[in-house]
Formats: C-alpha cells, structure tokens, sequence
C-alpha cells in the first residue's frame, strides 16, 4: 500500500480549512501516482468550496516526502515516465495557482519531490532538523531547477539543484525557502497560529494575494515545468537499458 491522502479539518477564527496528511507504512510518504492524483482531487475539491478559506498539508513518519515513488519507476518505460512527471508537475503548478492559501508542515525532510511540495506552498514551517534538497542528479536525473532560481537565485539554486546538496530547516529559513523552523514539539501550535492569523484575513484579499504571488513566480513557470518533463524524461531514458519497456535502474527516493 502506497502514501495515502488521509482528508480531515482544521478550524481557526470561525473558518475551516482542508487539511491533507501524508501517510505510509514506511513513513517516507513517496508521491505515487495514485497520490499525486489524491492530493489533485483534494486541492480542486477546496478551490471550488467557498467554506474552506485554506489548505494545510502535513505528514506522519519519518519524512515530509522523500519523493517520487522509485518502486513505480521501476517498472516504467519512457512513456510511462514522462506522464508521471507530467502529473506531478501539473500539481506544483495547481499548487502555485491555487485561490487559496496552502500552508506546508514539514515535520521530517522534504527531498525531491517532497521538497517541490512543500515549496511550492505559500507558507512553510519545518521542525529544526528537518533537510530539504533535490537528490536526483546523483542518479542521472535532476530537480527543482525550474523553480529554485525563482526563489533563492542561480547560484544557490545550483548547490540544490546541480551539485545535489541538502540543507536544514536553519539555513532554508536564512534563505528565504521557508517561512520559519520551530521545535518539533511546538509544530502543533505554530500551524494553528497561522490558521487563527489567515481567519481574520477576507478570502477575497487572499485571492488576490495569491494571483499576485503566481505571476510573481512568472506566467511561464507552467512552460519552464514542461520543458524540465521533455528533459527529465530524455535523462531517464539515457539511464536505462536500450529498451523502450524496460525497468529504470535501481534508485533511492527524489524526483
């Protein structure tokens, strides 16, 4: 059984916001398809709700995501591969364009995919310890280059993204990827600060708000993310067998 979408509310200031939480049996939370298509569904769901002013999305285990699920990579041909990243992706940029704000509890490390998630919310808090990185280019793969100059610039992108290196919740805070680390104990209350904080906000500001912060990213991004899926998928195709359906190499978490 993969990461499941467990649904459940949050309740601030006579507001209720749509919490989303990731949880495995191995408590790495890896994006599945099936998950991606979950956390899809769940986020359109509160877009079109006018009684959720929000979205918290937040995790059980040992990480926040460790990202894509290698399991299905494996059994992926080139095809395959390329629509998974089409739809994960596609959620990144539903996330960024989404009315409503989104709010990232990161309780554990964010890696590949896991970390696009988290930092593609609007708001991150991550517990002291907590790593953040973009893993896949030690296994002839990339990530986050389409987005982490947007955020931090080229040259600290590229330590992420080209060099593969991780960073902690302290130094993502000193560069402006995340709103603020906090003790694992005080996770809890940190979140339901926020909410009390959104709740006194109008949702018609928020909107406006979050349409500010998407075109700030760029009305390219959605094209700078298809480009990134044509070039993943080649360096997927170049580390395989010379098979159209054969199995991707073994590879640890990211994506």
């Amino acid at each position: 059984m993969g990461t499941q979408v467990e649904r459940s509310e949050r309740r601030a200031g006579g507001r209720v916001f749509a919490e989303l939480c990731l949880v495995s049996e191995n408590g790495l939370n890896p994006l599945s398809g099936e998950t991606v298509a979950q956390l899809r569904a769940a986020l359109r769901e509160a877009a079109a709700d006018d009684a959720r002013h929000g979205v918290f999305v937040r995790a059980q285990g040992r990480a926040f995501s460790a990202g894509a699920d290698v399991k299905e990579f494996r059994r992926f041909g080139v095809e395959d591969f390329r629509a998974a990243m089409q739809n994960i992706l596609a959620l990144y940029v539903e996330m960024v364009r989404h009315p409503k704000p989104i709010v990232a509890l990161v309780q554990g490390d964010a890696l590949g995919g896991g970390a696009a998630l988290a930092l593609c919310s609007d708001h991150v808090i991550a517990v002291h310890g907590a790593k953040f990185g973009f893993p896949e280019v030690h296994r002839g793969l990339a990530g986050g280059a389409y987005l982490m100059p947007r955020l931090i610039g080229k040259h600290l992108a590229a330590e992420m993204s080209l060099f593969g290196r991780n960073i902690d919740a302290s130094r993502a805070y000193a560069l402006g990827l995340i709103a603020e680390p906090c003790e694992r104990d005080a996770l809890e209350q940190r979140a339901q600060a926020v909410a009390e904080e959104l709740a006194a906000l109008a949702p018609s500001g928020l909107s406006v708000a979050k349409l500010g912060l998407a075109l700030g990213l760029g009305d390219d991004l959605a094209d700078c993310m298809a480009a990134h899926v044509e070039a993943q998928t080649r360096a997927f195709a170049a580390i395989q067998p010379n098979t159209p359906s054969s199995r991707s190499p073994e590879m640890r978490s990211g994506a």
